[in-house]
C-alpha cells in the first residue's frame, strides 16, 4: 500500500493530478489519503505517520515545495511538481527526492518514477521484529505501546467475551479473545491509516484486523486464527480487503 498526499495551490491541479492517478491500475495498491490547496493547510493538518508519499508543487506561497518537504517529508518518498524552470530543475536535481514532473501532469512519467524509485522502497522504517512493541501517537498528548504480532483484532464491539469498551474508544485484542490494552480513544478510520504499514486493514465500520491472523474467508465471512469471534466484512470494506488479503499472500 502506497498512501499519497497532493499538495498544490491550484484546486484544478489537485483535482486533474489525482484523476490521472486514479486511472492507474489496481495492483499499484495507491491510496489518496488527502488533498491541500494550501502549503500552510497542509503543514498543519498532516500527520507524518499517515502517508508514504508527497506529491507536492514546487513553488507555493508560504511555504514552497522544498519547505514543506523539509517539515513534514523526513524519510518520505518525495515528487516534485513544476513548471519546468531551468532554476527549478536545477535545484530539485541537487535533492535527494524521487523525481519531478513537468506540469501538466503527465502520468506515464508519474508511473515509471513510481516503478523505479518508489515501489519497493517505502515503509522500510515501519518494519518489526516478532515481539517487538510499537508506540502509537493517539492525538497530541497520549501515546500507546502494543505488540503488532500479539494482536489479533481492534474493535469498538460491545459485545465481545462481554468486554464494555467507552464511548468512541477501542479495545485490542489477542489470542483467545483476550483484551490486551483497553479503551484508547482513536476512532477505527485514523487507527487502521495508522496500522496499514503494518498489516492491519479495516474490515468494517468498528473492527480492524490483523491480516497475518486471517483463518479463513467464505464471501464476506471471516475468521481468525485464535478468536472464537466470526467477523463479517462490509460492503464497502469487501473489495479492498480481499485484494489486500490476495496481494499480502501472494495470489
Amino acid at each position: 500500500m502506497i498512501r499519497y498526499i497532493l499538495v498544490d495551490d491550484q484546486p484544478k491541479t489537485l483535482k486533474y493530478v489525482k484523476a490521472k492517478i486514479d486511472t492507474l491500475p489496481k495492483d499499484y495498491e495507491l491510496k489518496h489519503v488527502e488533498s491541500y490547496d494550501s502549503s500552510k493547510k497542509a503543514y498543519e493538518n498532516i500527520n507524518k505517520d499517515d502517508f508514504d508519499l508527497l506529491i507536492v508543487d514546487f513553488d507555493m506561497p508560504v511555504y514552497n515545495g522544498i519547505e514543506l518537504a523539509q517539515k513534514i517529508g523526513d524519510n518520505k518518498k518525495i515528487i516534485f511538481l513544476t513548471g519546468e524552470t531551468e532554476k527549478e530543475k536545477q535545484v530539485i536535481n541537487s535533492l535527494d527526492i524521487s523525481g519531478y514532473l513537468s506540469k501538466p501532469f503527465d502520468i506515464e512519467e508519474f508511473e515509471t518514477i513510481l516503478k523505479n524509485k518508489i515501489i519497493g522502497k517505502i515503509n522500510k522504517n515501519n518494519t518489526f521484529k516478532k515481539g517487538e512493541r510499537l508506540s502509537i501517537a493517539i492525538g497530541v498528548n497520549q501515546d500507546i505501546g502494543f505488540c503488532p504480532d500479539e494482536t489479533c483484532y481492534i474493535s469498538t464491539s460491545r459485545n465481545i467475551k462481554k468486554y464494555q469498551s467507552n464511548k468512541n474508544c477501542v479495545h485490542f485484542f489477542g489470542e483467545h479473545d483476550d483484551v490486551t490494552v483497553t479503551n484508547v480513544r482513536i476512532s477505527i478510520n485514523e487507527l487502521s491509516k495508522k496500522l496499514e504499514p503494518y498489516g492491519f486493514e479495516k474490515i468494517n465500520q468498528s473492527t480492524i484486523v490483523n491480516l497475518s491472523k486471517i483463518d479463513k474467508r467464505n464471501n464476506k465471512e471471516l475468521t481468525l486464527l485464535g478468536s472464537e469471534e466470526e467477523f463479517t466484512i462490509g460492503d464497502n470494506e469487501k473489495k479492498g480487503i480481499v485484494s489486500r488479503i490476495r496481494t499480502l499472500f501472494g495470489v
